[in-house]
């Protein structure tokens, strides 16, 4: 904890000295766009710092955001030094208070939208930033109408050539195009200076599943080294077998995350949830943020990817249970090498009902190799063929509900991802019979066991 304040402490003090250093440099903190009005780029450092550090230093990065404008009134800013010979105090408070905003706001607004576990961290940073920009434009125009209106030197400005205007009219005509390209360009640059600056600490992540928990160490988005915890281990002896070296934390997901103490080995635990764990960890795994995500456990779960967040689809039964419960009646044990080279060696005529068993002719895009009926042979089928016969009920359910799943949400790319496909060269050559026929793209990555594991660092990674 003591750490992390000292990060904090030490950002917050090179954010107080941008902001110093663009508010008294010419050119670069204020932009001047006429007499009255400037581009101001000070607004970029105090939003990003918030989003960062929180509302409090985002408030006090907003009042020394204020300060350097108040100073400008009088260090030759002209419409400054107008409302200082006005009145000092309300200029003061039009300097300060829609700069503490500015924030506060995005702080604030950052962490309602990351209050769901699956939003993306990037619109979060986005939106929060272009509304801290906004509250800068929108709260001076406010305070400035509001304590100045009434006087003189506004009501001058309301004459023009062409008449008189509205107080309002004159305040979005201040606003204007600056404001626009303000909000803009800090909403754009405010997502990767937000993730450049996120610490690369390593982390533990731990993914207990239903039949097996997955271990990985992390270093922001790189993967260090993956294990499993044995059957006959603790998650304490495997994680210390695991060595995670100088790991700063352990984060936990998976359906016995809830059970898990708040801290481990001296580390602190942080549980995070399971379809935002898949989801991140998709994503950095993947390097795509428009799919949909099959996640092969016991079961199978469904989710859907956007650049804007995830959502659960759904789930199916037929997964790692099922060919574990299925090889243990039908041949007495269960170990997956076995039963895929098994597997390997099967025909898949002998145990499926095919296409070419009903039909000489094409029907429509299937093949004579389609699947009719899954296991309609399997009483006369022999052990080769009917291990195939499970695989391919299996991959084929999940497949064609993946490919069902994307002709509903505008996208082709099904990442599929699991214990059950790890060395599971036969997983990638019933899913390419589906792709092919459903006109999908599969995609298998190394390290599937881990990919919800590594999503869960994310939740103290970035």
């Amino acid at each position: 904890m003591k750490r992390e304040n000292l990060r904090k402490m030490i950002l917050a003090a090179i954010f107080i000295a941008m902001i110093i250093l663009l508010a008294f440099t010419p050119m670069l903190g204020y932009i001047k766009i006429g007499p009255a009005l400037s581009i101001t780029t000070i607004g970029i450092p105090v939003v990003i710092g918030a989003i960062i550090l929180g509302p409090y230093y985002g408030m006090l990065l907003g009042f020394v955001f204020g300060m350097t404008s108040f100073l400008q009134c009088f260090l030759g800013d002209a419409f400054g030094a107008a409302l200082v010979g006005i009145s000092p105090v309300s200029t003061f408070i039009t300097c300060i208070v829609p700069r503490v905003l500015v924030g506060l706001v995005p702080a604030l607004l950052f962490r309602l939208i990351m209050k769901r576990p699956t939003n993306s961290r990037t619109v979060a940073v986005f939106v929060s930033a272009l509304a801290g920009s906004l509250t800068n434009t929108v709260f001076f125009l406010g305070f400035l109408g509001l304590l100045f209106g009434h006087t003189d030197f506004i009501k001058g400005l309301q004459e023009t050539e062409t008449g008189h205007i509205s107080l309002v009219a004159l305040l979005i005509g201040f606003a204007g195009i600056n404001a626009i390209l303000e909000a803009v360009a800090t909403a754009i640059i405010a997502p990767p200076v937000y993730f450049a600056l996120q610490p690369r600490k390593k982390v533990v992540g731990v993914d207990i599943g239903a039949s097996g928990t997955k271990i990985v160490l992390m270093r922001g988005t790189k993967l260090l080294k993956t294990t499993l915890k044995q059957e006959n281990e603790t998650l304490e002896e495997a994680i210390i077998r695991f060595n995670p070296e100088d790991a700063e934390a352990i984060t936990v997901t998976g359906v016995g995350a809830a059970a898990m103490p708040d801290t481990l080995l001296n580390r602190k635990v942080v549980k995070v949830d399971e379809f935002a764990s898949l989801y991140r960890g998709a994503t950095v795994v993947g390097k795509r943020f428009n799919m949909i995500v099959v996640s092969v456990g016991t079961g199978t779960a469904f989710v859907r990817v956007t650049p804007f967040g995830a959502w659960h689809l759904g789930g199916s039964g037929v997964g790692g249970g099922m060919l574990q419960g299925l090889s243990e009646k039908l041949f007495g044990h269960f170990d997956p090498k076995e039963l895929q080279a098994l597997a390997l060696a099967g025909d898949p005529q002998k145990c499926d009902l095919l296409i070419k068993d009903v039909t000489t002719g094409q029907i429509g895009n299937l093949t004579p190799e389609t699947t009719v009926a899954n296991l309609s042979k399997a009483g006369r089928a022999d052990d080769a063929s009917l291990a195939r016969g499970i695989y391919t009920l299996i991959f084929q359910c999940i497949g064609v509900m993946g490919a069902f799943c994307t002709k509903a949400h505008l996208t082709r790319t099904i990442f599929v991802c699991g214990t059950i496909l790890d060395s599971q060269p036969i997983a990638k050559e019933m899913l390419d019979g589906i792709a092919k026929l459903h006109k999908v793209k599969f995609v298998i990555p190394e390290n599937a066991a881990f990919i919800t594991a590594i999503g869960s660092t994310r939740q103290v990674q970035s």
